[in-house]
């Protein structure tokens, strides 16, 4: 006679295998993925709001492509799988460490006091910062930057630039009015790190650059201040050693 299961190990089945099958639907989705969805049937209007939703991470060289066409996989499907990969900000990895972009913040506005106290000989500096001492990414002095961007970029307005620590923040000069030589936008040239780009393919650089100081540092995205919004900028920051 055949022994029944007990209904508490019949109960921690059933929970595992829903637990399981969550993580499955929460799961990363790649190609295989998307060919079992397929192969069930499901519309692709429903496979492409999945790839939407999800976090996808796709395989699409030329032959990744024809292998999804052989699995039944609709042009329509692919087109979409195409469009989730391709970047919207650029990809930024130093020593191999993936580096976020950061925003700005607010301009901290120095020498205005001095500015009025000699009749606006001084100039008066606009410092955007960053919050924090360090950045959570620690390198070397001989970085090795890699930088893929989305195809409408290029390269020049990506600038490498020493930041000056004060106390919980790191600064840049992103301005300076009055004082004997008017005004000046833009990072102060003595700031700004030389680099020499060197393409990898697609839209993909290598920047090397001179041994660096040890300090704080940002790859400063040109033009990307919006001064209405209160933003002065953004950029990949690092801490060199």
């Amino acid at each position: 006679m055949r022994k029944r299961m007990p209904s508490r190990l019949i109960c921690l089945v059933l929970l595992l295998g829903t637990a399981v099958w969550a993580r499955s639907q929460n799961a990363d989705i790649n190609n295989a993925r998307v060919v079992d969805m397929a192969k069930m049937g499901l519309d692709d209007d429903i496979i492409i709001a999945k790839i939407k939703n999800g976090k996808c991470l796709f395989q699409l060289a030329d032959s990744d492509l024809m292998d999804l066409k052989k699995a039944g996989v609709s042009p329509k499907v692919v087109a979409a799988m195409l469009d989730a990969s391709a970047l919207r900000t650029a990809r930024v990895t130093v020593d191999k460490k993936d580096v976020e972009m950061h925003t700005l913040g607010q301009a901290k506005v120095g020498g205005r006091l001095g500015s009025a106290l000699t009749y606006g000989i001084k100039s008066v500096k606009s410092k955007a910062y960053l919050q924090g001492q360090h950045s959570s990414v620690i390198v070397s002095p001989t970085p090795a930057i890699i930088v893929e961007l989305p195809k409408d970029e290029t390269i020049d307005n990506y600038i490498l630039v020493e930041m000056d620590g004060k106390g919980d923040r790191r600064e840049l000069e992103v301005a300076s009015v009055g004082g004997v030589v008017g005004g000046k936008t833009g990072v102060r040239a003595e700031s700004i790190r030389h680099t020499a780009s060197k393409p990898l393919g697609g839209n993909k650089f290598n920047l090397a650059t001179d041994t660096l100081k040890k300090g704080e540092h940002i790859l400063y995205v040109v033009g990307s201040g919006e001064t209405i919004k209160g933003i002065y900028g953004r950029g990949y920051d690092f801490t060199v050693e």
